[in-house]
């Protein structure tokens, strides 16, 4: 579980570059700003919910081949421990990016949200063709 946990965890680092803020970079061609959001805000959803099995259903199938439920599930009551209950989206951005490796475009939804004790910075990315790729979730 541990290996599997790590594996998650690596995939999300790699996919999705850190820091505090993002500088809006723009969206790859053929993605508009609002579906990037409105898709992400719906996977936060999921998260603070607990419906760990809907947000690993909804990967894209390499994200799945280094992931599982249980995966999502412990990466996220990691983070909720720490940050509590949701409370509500302070800022929201979506933004362009490239992978490196592949030169593969994406689009990542930025959440900041308040929680009851920290913030959370939810970072949700999605392929040119809206599949999730990966989430990554930072106590700020």
């Amino acid at each position: 579980m541990k290996k599997r946990l790590l594996s998650l965890a690596l995939a999300l680092l790699l996919l999705l570059p850190s820091g505090c803020r993002v500088s809006g970079h723009p969206l790859p061609e053929g993605m508009e700003e609002e579906t990037v959001l409105e898709q992400g805000r719906e996977i936060a959803a999921l998260l603070n919910s607990g419906d760990w099995q809907e947000v690993y259903d909804r990967l894209r199938d390499d994200a799945k081949a280094t992931s599982s439920p249980e995966a999502i599930q412990a990466y996220m009551e990691e983070r909720l421990s720490k940050a509590g209950a949701y409370q509500k989206e302070d800022e929201a951005i979506a933004t362009g990016q490239t992978l490196e490796g592949t030169g593969e475009e994406y689009g990542t939804a930025v959440l900041y949200c308040k929680h009851e004790k920290k913030s959370l910075m939810y970072r949700i990315a999605y392929s040119t063709d809206m599949e999730l790729m990966g989430i990554q979730v930072t106590v700020r």
